[in-house]
């Protein structure tokens, strides 16, 4: 068992090689004309501009992003619940249906979750032009198909017991569905609910860099002016607007037996889906099918991409996905296991939540005051960003797990380091890499936004195709994504329920 436990260990510090031909390929691209720029921009860090059109500024922004992100988040959590029971073993089996429908289903939400919602908003931006109703709607699409994976692996987990004894007494069906859902459905959305309201608000915060308003606007506008105290006062209130739903969140506490909450949230679940459904059809057919010229246009354009070149840029994107994956997985235990102490340990959970509040645009953007756009320039930057969200989730398990073995290594006289290795880290190593194997999906996805901003992958030629209005190029870009998305996801699902 120790043995099966140290090749876990082992497992999560191999991807760290990674960083040879990452690190070889920077060192050449290094250029000094930006560390002034880059050292302005740390200082800024302490020194926010606070002035009364700042704050009026920034108080309009967060209004715009909250409820840009909070309508997103509410709608395809609803309809992530709808989807995750539609796609869900247990629906079937109680209302008697065939089998066709839930392969369909679960193929069209693995098809529309397949491309990030940057992806989404490109193309809606095309069709609609620039407003919230196209941020909301990008944001909305992949959401609700990632929401239903997650609720539909929750009621897997219902014992078929539990099925057949309900069957037993022969209830109506859908109070037998109610039943056997409500539990798991309630128990995921405390524990997911929360955590989709701060990615939809982040991916709120994307779509500004792109001119869909909120806060990544103003980010996005301050970087350009090179106005790094302003930047700095949209970010620390960005870190505000993040956190406040946290804590008012932990206080609030739902009774949720209690007669007239339930009555509320069934009101509001019903409105929210008649509203949504509603303004969705009026917003596809407004225009008056102008906007879909590009399907005729499909089939009469050609693509100026030859097979080479597209499959080149293939596999740079599969290659900036493997790159980043792997500074994930490895950078967070090798740097607290070399950096194991009481100020090191504040000093890297500092850096990890400014990683994690700095959008990954502005990350890469001001990487570039010093380096050259590079394939390894974009997966440095989204390898830092994710691991920062993997250092999070690492020192939160590692925190609340028991230390008996740590301590009584350390008594022994064996060294902290491999003390802290084989005692505490090697216990977290399996479901570690479990959680790792889930966010490399969503590396995937994301290698879009540093591709349209370093200018590398099928972002950055998703960009160009969509400049020209080349339709037909547009279509193979995204069927390629897609395609790359899927297959590493069924790659990672078979990792992720072999260390499970």
């Amino acid at each position: 068992m120790n043995k099966l436990k140290l090749n876990y260990t082992s497992i999560s510090f191999i991807p760290i090689l990674v960083c040879i031909p990452l690190g070889y390929q920077l060192i050449n691209n290094l250029h000094f004309g930006g560390f002034n720029l880059f050292q302005e921009f740390l200082i800024s860090a302490i020194n926010p501009k606070i002035e009364n059109e700042i704050i009026f500024t920034v108080i309009n922004r967060l209004n715009e992003t909250f409820l840009i992100g909070y309508f997103s988040w509410l709608v395809s959590i609803i309809f992530g619940v709808i989807f995750g029971i539609l796609s869900s073993n247990i629906f079937y089996k109680i209302f008697n249906i065939p089998n066709f429908f839930y392969v369909l289903i679960k193929f069209f939400l693995t098809i529309i979750r397949s491309l990030h919602e940057g992806v989404w908003a490109l193309v809606l931006m095309q069709l609609y032009g620039i407003n919230f109703s196209t941020g909301i709607i990008a944001i909305c699409i992949p959401s609700i198909a990632v929401n239903s994976k997650v609720f539909s692996e929750q009621l897997e987990t219902i014992e078929y017991k539990s099925f057949e004894s309900i069957k037993q007494i022969h209830p109506p069906k859908f109070s037998s569905l109610l039943t056997l859902i409500w539990n798991p459905i309630i128990n995921t959305f405390k524990n997911f609910g929360l955590y989709r309201l701060e990615c939809s608000i982040r991916s709120t915060v994307i779509l500004g860099f792109f001119g869909l308003g909120g806060i990544g606007t103003s980010i996005f506008l301050s970087f350009q002016t090179l106005n790094f105290r302003e930047l700095w006062t949209y970010l620390w209130s960005l870190a505000i607007l993040i956190i406040l739903p946290k804590v008012i969140f932990k206080k609030i506490k739902f009774n949720l037996l209690n007669k007239n909450l339930s009555l509320f949230l069934i009101a509001v679940f019903f409105i929210t889906i008649i509203f949504s459904v509603s303004y969705f059809l009026y917003f596809i057919f407004n225009n008056n099918f102008g906007n879909f010229n590009f399907i005729i246009s499909l089939f009469k354009s050609s693509s100026n991409l030859s097979f080479l070149d597209f499959l080149g840029i293939i596999m740079d994107t599969i290659i900036l996905s493997l790159l980043s994956t792997g500074v994930a997985i490895s950078l967070p235990p090798l740097v607290i296991g070399i950096f194991n102490n009481k100020t090191s340990k504040i000093i890297i959970k500092i850096f990890s939540f400014l990683l994690r509040l700095i959008p990954t645009p502005v990350i890469l953007i001001t990487l570039l005051t010093f380096n050259n756009p590079s394939l390894s320039l974009a997966a440095l930057t989204l390898g830092l960003h994710n691991a920062a969200i993997t250092t999070k989730l690492l020192f939160k398990n590692l925190d609340s797990q028991d230390k008996r073995n740590y301590i009584a290594m350390k008594s022994l006289g064996i060294s902290k380091k491999t003390s802290w290795l084989l005692g505490l880290f090697s216990q977290q190593a399996k479901s570690y890499l479990a959680y790792c194997a889930y966010r490399s999906d969503i590396i995937i996805r994301e290698t879009a936004i540093v591709g349209v901003i370093g200018g590398v992958g099928l972002g950055w030629q998703l960009q160009e195709s969509l400049s020209s209005f080349a339709w037909k190029e547009i279509t193979i870009v995204l069927i390629a994504y897609s395609s790359i998305s899927i297959v590493g996801e069924l790659i990672n699902g078979k990792i992720k329920n072999s260390l499970t």
